[in-house]
């Protein structure tokens, strides 16, 4: 058998949904001050990072086409995004953040890596490279 002792994959398997669950945890309650969800959160950062088309959005955040639809609504109507007529393809449209928008993803990401800073002072530099090395090892793609 090849890889790590199935007890320590157990172990570490528990550790990480753990430390994934008290972050996710952390994410709702910034999100809820701005009363906002965390897809919506996601919407909105993944809108700042250049995603500009829904059927896009929806491929990054892994929901039907009609959720994005309801989504980009939401965020349409309470004033943090735009949608306007691509200017290659008038039969497409292109998400923008208004600046509303922009304010709030900006408040959402500072309040995200602040707690998420606060979570990381547990460890001390050594360590927090070490974990920022594993983790790149951890989520590399295959090269084949």
């Amino acid at each position: 058998m090849n890889g790590p002792p199935l007890t320590l994959v157990e172990e570490l398997s528990r550790l990480g949904y753990t430390l994934m669950r008290l972050l996710f945890a952390r994410a709702k309650e910034v999100f809820a001050k701005e009363g906002i969800s965390p897809l919506q959160a996601e919407a909105l950062r993944l809108v700042a990072e250049g995603v500009r088309l829904p059927s896009r959005l929806a491929e990054h955040l892994e929901v039907l086409p009609s959720q994005v639809s309801h989504l980009l609504a939401s965020l349409e109507e309470a004033g943090l995004l735009e949608r306007h007529p691509d200017p290659e393809d008038r039969r497409r449209v292109q998400l923008q953040l208004t600046p509303k928008g922009k304010a709030v993803q900006g408040r959402l990401q500072a309040a995200w890596l602040e707690a998420y800073r606060q979570h990381l002072s547990r460890l001390n530099t050594a360590e927090l490279l070490a974990f920022r090395d594993l983790l790149k090892k951890l989520t590399e793609v295959e090269r084949g």
